[in-house]
């Protein structure tokens, strides 16, 4: 893949500001790992990018919404993002190729960094571990599949684990 690319050949000392949008570009990109999200809006990365003896060092912003499945309800649950991060890529070459895709490459006489990959990172790194589209939300039912959000469905409610239900007569005498 050769879009993604940042060529670092130009940057002073002090560093360069980056502003970066998820294009289609990316989302083609990352369409190759399978996670089902829709983006109301493109996100924007922001970065700053500052040269070092040995790499670069990259500090950032990410921001925007996703739309995934809520874990719970499956109706959508937008997630917002607001996700600072920084980092350091050192410049190791041996351990670029035991590694896979590189976020650092040396091409010709220049650095090049992977922002198609830092990107999806950053983004996976800034999603709750539960995408859920409210704090309260009930769920579906176990039973019948009705989303509990929208009232209660008529399917008896026993709770617990039947093997356990000789303890449901057992008696506490407070005393």
């Amino acid at each position: 893949m050769t879009s993604g690319w940042l060529n670092l050949k130009n940057i002073p000392s002090e560093g360069r500001d980056f502003l970066f949008e998820a294009d289609a570009e990316w989302l083609e990109f990352v369409s190759e790992f399978d996670l089902k999200f829709r983006l109301p809006v493109p996100l924007q990365m922001e970065i700053k990018i500052i040269p070092q003896k040995k790499g670069f060092y990259v500090t950032g912003k990410l921001g925007g919404k996703a739309i995934f499945e809520c874990d719970r309800c499956l109706e959508d649950a937008e997630i917002g993002i607001d996700y600072a991060f920084d980092f350091f890529e050192q410049i190791n070459p041996e351990e670029q190729e035991l590694l896979g895709e590189p976020l650092l490459r040396y091409v010709d006489d220049h650095f090049e960094l992977n922002i198609f990959q830092i990107m999806w990172e950053q983004f996976l790194l800034s999603l709750p571990v539960k995408k859920l589209c409210q704090e309260s939300c009930k769920g579906l039912c176990p039973k019948c599949g009705h989303n509990q959000n929208l009232g209660e469905c008529n399917c008896s409610r026993e709770s617990g684990d039947p093997r356990l239900s000789i303890f449901k007569q057992l008696k506490i005498n407070k005393g």
